[in-house]
């Protein structure tokens, strides 16, 4: 029973991790009418994809929903940071770009990102940080992996 205990809390702990990462981002990142999970969404797209990408990958990259990010990506068009381009051979393939405004604002946004990341991450050393990174990889994958057989049993039973 004590082992089940450990994992209650370890899976709590999980929980209060990411939800303090939220706040975080929003007391280091927000910025105007932006909040700060959507500024590091920007970071993550000029650190990653400046050229571009599509949402499909995007989802699977950063493990959002389809609707999540398409909500996210409203509000940023709406905004000015980001637009489409549509795929002249495909037109439901819409390639998500950065405009000039956040390029323009593209150093803001990188530095206080890196400000915030070295602020939460410095508690760890190189190879705490390397094995937090493994761990945290084998439980997403274990994660996917369960909604994954979900997915083939719901099929299953049509």
């Amino acid at each position: 029973m004590k082992e089940d205990f450990k994992a209650e809390e370890l899976i709590f702990m999980m929980k209060k991790v990411g939800l303090d990462l939220t706040s975080q981002m929003e007391a280091e990142l927000r910025y105007e009418n932006m909040s700060g999970p959507q500024i590091y969404f920007m970071v993550y797209l000029l650190r990653h994809h400046p050229q571009g990408t599509y949402i499909t990958e995007l989802c699977h990259e950063i493990g959002v929903s389809k609707s999540t990010l398409s909500m996210l990506i409203k509000k940023l068009r709406k905004a000015g940071y980001i637009i489409f381009q549509e795929n002249p051979q495909d037109i439901r393939k819409k390639k998500l770009l950065p405009t000039q405004k956040l390029l323009d604002e593209s150093s803001n946004f990188l530095e206080r990102a890196e400000q915030m990341e070295t602020k939460i991450c410095n508690v760890l050393d190189r190879t705490e940080r390397e094995e937090l990174w493994k761990l945290e990889r084998k439980l997403l994958l274990h994660l996917a992996g369960k909604e994954q057989n979900k997915e083939r049993q719901e099929v299953t039973l049509q």
